[in-house]
């Protein structure tokens, strides 16, 4: 008895090409919908409140910054920007929390080189990878930073904080809230060859208030923050980490002229001391181009102009390709600079 065939019916040679077709049409039709896909996204956002989370305390000259800049994307966005202080560890608790966000656009992060390019010399293990888990979206500013210590200071200069240094068994005491000023001060003690203890704080709004009533000898500090004491009479600055003197204090020595020509510390200085923005890596790029334009005309806005004449700071735009690129290059500085201090990894 013979078996039954299942007979199935042969395809034309058009109807063979037919699945072969269809999938070359799909194909061509993702093609087309990935570019208008881009827009569609840069248009949806945003729709919902963004945090905007800052290394620094509350009420410093940084984060009045901060706040400007929130409330700019906020008009430019129409949706509510709200400022989250995260500080601590030398900026590692806020740099976590925005690695391990959700890369949607909703989580963006003001940070700095200390975060991103100084970190990963100070510490052995860090709870976040400055090169892999954040995406640059725009360089902002560069801070401009000075010794300073309180107006009723003994010390008016380097040589007067190196001689004291001498006299003192312990010598004097440097703070510092971040890990990129305690490289700096211990850098800048170094050159200066000043004995110091240095002393860290989790904020700088603490720091100041001692630094302000003789608690702290000395300290590093960023002009945004130290600016507007220095003009009150608070706080006194004994020279500029900078190459040459600046114009909102010419009356304030430079590096050169404290007899610090440390090629070391300069280069540092010169090139380290930015501010940008980031977010966490995979944030679709139409969103990090619309927050990256948006920043940038931040920096060229009347209020942020007026912030750098009366409070210090300077303008500093670039895209965030040029950003991720001072990063690279900033790791090395770093590197540098913090065995001249003579620091070990924690």
């Amino acid at each position: 008895m013979m078996k039954s065939v299942n007979m199935q019916p042969v395809q034309s040679g058009t109807d063979a090409r037919l699945p072969r077709r269809r999938a070359l049409l799909a194909v061509a039709a993702g093609a087309i919908l990935v570019p208008l896909a881009g827009p569609a996204i840069a248009q949806g956002y945003a729709d919902r409140v963004i945090r905007l989370v800052s290394p620094v305390s509350p009420g410093t000259g940084v984060d009045d910054y901060v706040r400007l800049l929130a409330r700019h994307l906020s008009h430019k966005l129409g949706q509510s920007v709200v400022v989250e202080n995260k500080p601590g560890a030398n900026m590692i608790v806020a740099s976590e929390f925005v690695a391990k966000s959700e890369p949607d656009g909703y989580t963006i992060y003001f940070s700095g080189s200390s975060a991103m390019a100084a970190n990963p010399y100070l510490y052995k293990r860090l709870p976040y990878d400055p090169d892999k888990d954040f995406a640059a979206v725009a360089r902002l500013t560069a801070l401009p930073m000075a010794v300073v210590v309180a107006a009723a200071s003994p010390y008016k200069s380097v040589a007067d904080l190196a001689a004291a240094a001498r006299r003192k068994p312990s010598g004097l005491n440097c703070a510092s809230a971040t890990s990129g000023f305690r490289v700096l001060g211990a850098a800048f003690s170094r050159a200066a060859n000043i004995r110091n203890e240095e002393i860290p704080y989790k904020g700088m709004s603490q720091l100041v208030t001692d630094l302000v009533g003789g608690v702290i000898d000395y300290s590093v500090v960023d002009l945004t923050l130290a600016s507007p004491l220095i003009q009150s009479g608070k706080l006194r600055a004994v020279a500029v980490l900078n190459p040459k003197r600046l114009a909102m204090l010419p009356d304030v020595p430079a590096l050169a002229e404290a007899g610090l020509l440390d090629h070391v510390l300069v280069d540092a200085v010169s090139r380290v001391s930015w501010t940008g923005l980031f977010v966490p890596t995979g944030t679709p790029a139409p969103i990090v181009e619309k927050l990256a334009r948006f920043s940038l005309e931040f920096v060229q806005s009347p209020e942020a102009k007026a912030f750098h004449a009366t409070r210090g700071g300077l303008p500093n735009p670039g895209t965030g390709p040029e950003l991720a690129r001072n990063i690279r290059a900033d790791q090395q500085v770093w590197k540098q600079l913090i065995a001249a201090a003579g620091l070990q990894p924690e």
